[in-house]
């Protein structure tokens, strides 16, 4: 794997042993971001009751180790009463949960320790004064292999390499001391333990939403909030994250928020009604965007039955209704502002565009019953091509052949050669770049489609792919990117990583015009997210979005479809009885898969009924290479 940093996938358990076994948690933060899947369903989030268990109180002559433990199982109930009860009174004084800024998460429950007691220092001064002498004192040491750590202060989230310094909790350590004849702590480390169960239990799934750095798109944000959260708490905290660009993978340049630096946010909730009160210098343009975030986060985020149904923006004193209509906020700024999906605005569906065995491009107006519809000629770029890719405004072509060099041209002109070669997938962005991996050579590399018709070889800009962004992040090396496709928004990429890993990653454009901006690229890193997917067995052949916030493999064993939330969730999975080679998606339409023979089958969603795409008179339509735009 190179220098990269592994991110397994993590497995979340369903249940929660109840025993003197740790299973950690001192408090639970208000909100982090996305985890790998399976996550364990929960039965309606904030309005619904998550899997919870009675801590007891501790027992008489409880050892050290025993008050540990219970403490932490407390703790992880979020019982804070019980959890006092473990504590010293100087320590239960100042105890304050919600003050620990850093979330532990083990792969398996945290070890409590034997003991090892303190040493007892004589009191000063004559015997008769030694009976005011410290009270005995023992410390217990709790260890573990961490999966993942939390920032509760702002919410980001870092999975340590495995071998690396972060891949244990320090140790933590707890002092007890004897009050009343009985051990109690009397010092509780300031970070918060928490098993994979634990965390499944306690959290739910939602999404904030941020714009990409071109302000046309919503760009879902993935984090986890405590289900023990009021909905009124809840509210406040997903505005105030709101209020700043992502501190996770989606950070430094890849997003950003539309509410100004300096402006004063508040938010209280009554009645499912949120209102929002902004002041500042806030543009007309901001407010609706402003607006937008807020509904999609707080009414449209959807995966944890939010009790907001509708929210009220306040800028500096005055209600804000985008338009020109008394529309309420809820209603018309939704539809200003969208995550974007790719689907085609055209209410008669999208066109799928594939090659045939002679060299022509066609797109094909494909229905969900078998029949194909009007097909049309596009392109005649010869034989000896493998792949095509149609940009998402339908105005570029790009095609590889089967020795891996790479054209892009006018779908109805002349296709041009681009620099390089080995070239082995094809992904167009919203701005009219082309995304290609060299496979082998862990290469990325970027295409402006207007800088490459000039009769001349343009350079391509290659791409650097980190584990993550800021100080932290280290570029990755070592690995075969064996596919990547990109989101409508432009923002994530889909990608491949040795045949056998699935991960997301955030495009993050440095100096230069950047893209849409021109002929001009800036410099580009992708930054990897904290999740993925292996398949170690039987890997992936392909990877394609389907919306907004969800994509579908191809993979084992046999020909296995499965659609995997970016955002997390549980996949859904297909086995096709056909020898599937290529699968392309778009929302709203039918899943094209291209098999064996040349030919086409369709689906009207993951797990309907496939058939061949053929004419009216049942011949099946050949083709290889299908392809939406994108």
């Amino acid at each position: 794997m190179g220098s990269r940093v592994r991110r397994p996938l993590l497995a979340v358990l369903a249940v929660l042993a109840v025993a003197l076994a740790v299973t950690g948690c001192v408090s639970i933060p208000n909100a982090g971001p996305v985890l790998s899947y399976p996550v364990t369903e929960q039965t309606g989030g904030q309005n619904g009751q998550n899997l919870q268990f009675t801590a007891q109180p501790p027992g008489a002559g409880w050892m050290p180790q025993q008050i540990v433990s219970g403490f932490l199982i407390a703790t992880a109930a979020n019982q804070n009463q019980v959890a006092r009860e473990y504590l010293a009174p100087d320590e239960s004084s100042h105890w304050n949960p919600a003050l620990a800024t850093t979330t532990y998460v083990y792969k398996t429950r945290p070890n409590v320790l034997s003991p090892v007691p303190s040493p007892t220092v004589p009191a000063p001064g004559p015997a008769s004064a030694k009976k005011s002498a410290p009270p005995p004192s023992a410390t217990v040491e709790v260890t573990g292999t961490i999966q993942a750590i939390l920032s509760t202060k702002d919410g980001t989230y870092a999975v340590p390499s495995a071998s690396g310094p972060n891949s244990s909790s320090g140790p933590e350590y707890f002092t007890l001391v004897k009050t009343g004849g009985q051990w109690r702590i009397s010092a509780a480390p300031s970070v918060l333990l928490l098993t994979q169960t634990q965390f499944a239990n306690d959290y739910d799934l939602r999404n904030l939403y941020f714009f990409d750095p071109t302000y046309h798109y919503l760009v879902p944000d993935p984090v986890y909030v405590p289900l023990q959260a009021s909905a009124s708490r809840l509210t406040t905290r997903l505005v105030d994250y709101l209020k700043s660009p992502p501190a996770d993978w989606l950070a430094e340049g890849a997003t950003e928020t539309a509410f100004p630096p300096a402006a004063k946010v508040t938010a209280t909730l009554a009645n499912n009604l949120a209102t929002v009160t902004v002041t500042g210098t806030i543009s007309k343009a901001q407010r609706a965007q402003m607006a937008s975030q807020l509904l999609w986060t707080l009414v449209g985020s959807g995966q944890g039955g939010s009790q907001v149904t509708s929210v009220d923006l306040i800028v500096n004193g005055k209600q804000f209704y985008p338009g020109s209509t008394d529309n309420p906020v809820e209603t018309q700024s939704q539809a200003t502002y969208r995550p974007a999906t790719g689907a085609s605005p055209a209410a008669a569906g999208q066109r799928v565009y594939y090659l045939d065995s002679a060299g022509d491009v066609y797109s094909n107006l494909v229905g969900v019953a078998g029949v194909a519809g009007q097909q049309t000629r596009v392109a005649q770029i010869g034989p000896g091509y493998k792949q095509v890719a149609v940009s998402q405004d339908g105005k570029y072509l790009a095609a590889l052949r089967g020795n891996g060099d790479l054209y892009i041209g006018l779908i109805h002109g002349k296709l041009e050669k681009q620099q390089g070669s080995g070239y082995t997938t094809l992904s167009w962005d919203p701005t009219d770049n082309l995304w290609s991996s060299t496979g082998a050579n862990d290469q990325i590399f970027v295409f402006r489609a207007s800088a490459g018709l000039s009769g001349r070889q343009a350079r391509p800009i290659e791409a650097t792919v980190t584990t993550g962004a800021g100080p932290g992040s280290g570029v990755v090396s070592g690995d075969e990117f064996t596919a990547l496709q990109i989101a409508p928004d432009g923002v994530r990429v889909a990608m491949i990583l040795n045949s056998d890993e699935l991960y997301f990653g955030a495009i993050a454009w440095g100096p230069g015009p950047g893209p849409g901006a021109g002929p001009g690229l800036g410099s580009v890193r992708i930054q990897l997210s904290f999740f993925n997917v292996s398949d170690f067995t039987s890997g992936f052949a392909g990877v394609t979005w389907y919306g907004a916030d969800n994509v579908i493999t191809l993979g084992g064993p046999g020909s296995t479809l499965t659609e995997y939330p970016v955002n997390g969730g549980t996949p859904t999975s297909q086995m096709l009885d056909q020898s599937v080679q290529s699968i392309t998606a778009s929302p709203g339409q039918a899943l094209i898969a291209g098999v064996a023979k040349g030919e086409m089958i369709e689906a009207s969603n993951l797990t309907g009924a496939w058939a061949t795409i053929a004419t009216s008179a049942g011949t099946p339509v050949k083709g290889i290479s299908p392809t939406y735009p994108g």
